[in-house]
């Protein structure tokens, strides 16, 4: 039990440490965090238009929080909608050129922390970080 104590202490006092490196501050910007979140996933999508859905289920939030957030993008002039050519029922998602101008500005410095934290881990240890996190945020309720 005394080991086991030991190694609780040890992760407790590493996940102090996690959060006082602060690595998920980001520079201000004029849009929130999920705004911004949101046209950067819209970015790396595909140049022709990203479906809301596709977004959902890569940040792993439901559908109807992205279309929130992607309304108030469209409203501010960052996003535009697209109908598909093909099936009248989808829609597809891209950066207006009020979002591209935001993505250039603050594309090499918003995630500023977070890639010197990658850099500082390498390639293998990143993905071995990812990993555990996720394994971790699956756990609902402790």
């Amino acid at each position: 039990m005394k080991d086991k104590l030991k190694q609780i202490l040890e992760l407790e006092r590493l996940i102090h440490g996690l959060r006082r490196l602060d690595v998920t501050k980001h520079k201000s910007t004029e849009l929130s965090d999920a705004e911004t979140t949101l046209l950067f996933c819209v970015y790396l999508g595909d140049e022709n238009g990203t479906k809301p859905s596709s977004i959902a289920r890569d940040l792993k939030v439901t559908l109807p929080a992205i279309t929130h957030k992607m309304n108030i993008l469209v409203e501010k002039g960052y996003l535009k909608r697209r109908p598909s050519t093909s099936d009248h029922r989808v829609t597809y998602v891209l950066l207006d050129e009020k979002g591209k101008q935001f993505i250039a500005l603050h594309e090499a410095d918003y995630y500023k922390r977070l890639i010197k934290l990658t850099e500082h881990l390498g390639d293998r240890d990143t993905k071995v970080f990812i990993r555990v996190l996720t394994k971790i945020n699956k756990v609902k309720k402790l």
